[in-house]
């Protein structure tokens, strides 16, 4: 039975014409940014993804970094440094709304522009998010790629999503 719901998903997913979009997610990932004269960068870390668009990016290697938004604003906790950074996103930035946007193209890719940027999603055996793949604004090419995604029905509580630090760090606001 379990085999049978797998496939239905599987073919579901291959046929479809868009991403299903769970109400939240929560995963490791690795990300490799490579510049444009090739050197490349690796973060590794978790993040949690709500379909509001919140999300909680919390790096881990190779320096200690939080990244908190709701889509309109957007918290960076530096622990190497000990600061806080607020910043308000002159254009929203919500992952949800690039998955929705996104559409079949072969086989378990999907792509998916927005703010001139395309974005390419593959997706795992389970028609779980597995990678993200995109050129930014900086002509980095950029892959962030997910291990042990898990979704869920229920929103991550508000408390996870919050990017909490200490008293002493300074304050930057921008």
């Amino acid at each position: 039975m379990k085999f049978l719901s797998i496939l239905i998903l599987s073919i579901t997913m291959t046929f479809a014409g868009e991403i299903t979009v769970p109400t939240s997610f929560s995963t490791h990932f690795t990300q490799k940014i490579t510049t444009p004269k090739k050197k490349v960068i690796r973060y590794s870390g978790t993040l949690l993804l709500n379909s509001t668009g919140a999300l909680k990016w919390r790096y881990i290697q190779p320096t200690k970094k939080e990244v908190c938004s709701n889509g309109r604003q957007f918290t960076i906790v530096d622990h190497d440094l000990e600061q806080v950074s607020f910043h308000e996103l002159r254009q929203a930035l919500n992952l949800t709304s690039i998955l929705k946007k996104a559409r079949h193209h072969k086989d378990n890719l999907y792509v998916a522009t927005y703010q001139k940027v395309l974005y390419t999603f593959s997706l795992n055996k389970k028609g779980r998010i597995d990678q993200i793949a995109y050129k930014d604004t900086l002509d980095n090419m950029v892959n962030i790629h997910f291990q042990k995604m898990r979704y869920s029905s229920k929103a991550n509580p508000k408390r996870a999503m919050q990017c909490p630090y200490p008293k002493a760090y300074d304050i930057i606001r921008g």
